[in-house]
Parts: C-alpha cells; structure tokens; sequence
C-alpha cells in the first residue's frame, strides 16, 4: 500500500512539472495600439484589449503587460489597420539623435524619403531645410557612399545639426579602430538662395514647413514656389530627383502647377506626422537647363 502511494505522488509530481514546463513554454505578449483619426468610437486602449483577446484565443499565448516575449504592435490610422511584431525594445524613430528641435523628422521616415530616391554611390545629398539633422545623419548612416550636405537658414538648427554629426561621429569612431570620418557637412544658408553651383546635386530630401509650428502658411505661398525654383536650379537636368514632405498639400499643389516644365511628379505616399495627414512626393528634374548664376 505504501508502495503504491508512493508511485501516485511520483505521478502526480511529474505532472505538475509538465504543467510548469508547459507554463514556462508558452509565450507572454502584450498588444501596443498607435491609433490616428477623428472618425473612431473607440479608444487605443479598448482596440489594444480587444484585438490581444483575439490573439490570445487564436495563438493560446498568455497576456502579460510587463514580462512580455512579443510585443504585437497594432496601428490604426482612420480605416486602416497594419498588425505587426517589434523587433527591437525601443522605438528606432529616435535613432542616432541626439539633439531634438521643435520639429525634428523620425528617422524612420527620415530614411523612407531617402530609400524613395533610390541613391547611388557617390551622390550628392542635401536637405535644404534640415532642421537639426535627421534625413542628412540617417542617409550618411545608411548610404555612406554619397555626399550629404545639411543646411537651415536657422543658426540654432544648425547648430543642432552639428552636435548630431558630432554624436554620430563619435560612434563611430568607437565602433571602428580606424575612422577617417563620415561623409556629411552642415551649413547656414537662404533656401532661396543656395551657395551651390547649377546642376551639381543629384538628390534633394527635405521636410518643408508645414505652416504650423514653423513659419506660416501666409509665408508658404512665397517661400514654396522661391525654394522650389532654386532646387531645380541646382539639380541636375533628366537624372536629379526630390522627395519633399509636406502637410500644406494646397500650396504645394500650386507651387508644382507653375513648374511642370522643370519638375514631374512621380508618386505621392500618405503618411501620419504627429497625427497630421502628410504627403510624400517624388519629383523628377525635367531636361530644361536652367542658365548658371
């Protein structure tokens, strides 16, 4: 009889470990809900409870807020939902800046516009409104074969700017025994009035202002068809191209209408800055000269 009670809690033992490996086995995730738009009767938290029920019913998975295993990202922006998997702890929108500004671009985006471009090596790059930075550092990062110039008519932008290459710089030097430097520069100068020669950049990125924490949509109206004749000045005919970011989509709109013989629109992305709907465009240079300054 003692034996036989014995080989029961043997049993029962092993079961219990089958349970707790089976615990141990399955995975803890949580659900994160970015969520854009006017028209929802819902909020972030109710979708992100919702959609993690679902996820928990179909996949067996345990919820667990803090000691998570997979982080499911739900992004929702009007009627539009993308579900995805973080595959990094922190958001990579910040990377490698340091000294933010009232406006600064997510990097994330910064090197969408860059990789819609299409760079090649040994382009030349330049923002010509670059605020502190961002487009600039995340193409010298990722496209170190190019030249990139970074450039704000605002001393303070640019002075942030130079701090964030100096950032960069020095982490890469830490990284490599050998550093010869990067590929980037920085200057003060007028939009409207580059100290560049005709037709001696190959691509321009930049994020114009959209009227609302910088500058104003009253100066957009001079300072969109200015900047956008002096671009094509400096960009060279048939192979230059631009991608330009703006929200003030009315006057972009009208600015381009009065250029088609220096500028073609290629393609046109929707994308959400701090909740506004913006626009990406891609303009190719047309195949007129422009006569050199």
């Amino acid at each position: 009889r003692e034996e036989l009670t014995s080989n029961g809690d043997n049993r029962d033992e092993s079961g219990d470990g089958k349970k707790q490996k089976m615990e141990a086995e399955t995975l803890k995730f949580r659900v994160t809900c970015n969520r854009a738009g006017d028209n929802h009767n819902f909020k972030s938290d109710e979708a992100a409870r919702d959609f993690g029920g679902a996820v928990q019913d179909f996949f067996q998975w345990k919820a667990d807020m803090t000691n998570f295993d997979v982080e499911v990202l739900l992004n929702i922006h009007n009627n539009e939902v993308i579900v995805g998997i973080a595959l990094t702890e922190e958001s990579l929108h910040r990377r490698n800046i340091t000294h933010f500004g009232p406006t600064t671009l997510r990097s994330t985006l910064a090197y969408g516009m860059l990789r819609l471009c299409d760079p090649q090596p040994a382009d030349v790059i330049i923002d010509p409104m670059c605020g502190t930075g961002a487009i600039p550092i995340e193409g010298v990062t990722v496209w170190p074969n190019c030249y990139h110039i970074a450039g704000d008519n605002h001393s303070q932008a640019v002075k942030k700017t130079a701090n964030n290459i100096s950032s960069l710089l020095k982490q890469t030097e830490s990284k490599e025994s050998t550093s010869t430097g990067i590929p980037i520069d920085s200057i003060q100068w007028d939009s409207c009035n580059l100290p560049l020669r005709t037709g001696s950049v190959d691509v321009i990125v930049t994020d114009l202002p959209f009227g609302k924490r910088m500058g104003s949509k009253k100066k957009n109206w001079n300072l969109y068809p200015s900047s956008f004749m002096e671009m094509a000045r400096i960009c060279r005919p048939k192979t230059g191209r631009a991608v330009l970011l703006t929200e003030d989509r009315k006057c972009f709109a009208k600015a381009l209408s009065k250029m088609g013989h220096l500028w073609q629109k290629s393609h046109t992305i929707w994308v959400n800055v701090g909740g506004l709907c913006a626009a990406v465009y891609l303009l190719k240079r047309t195949s007129e000269i422009i006569e050199q300054r």
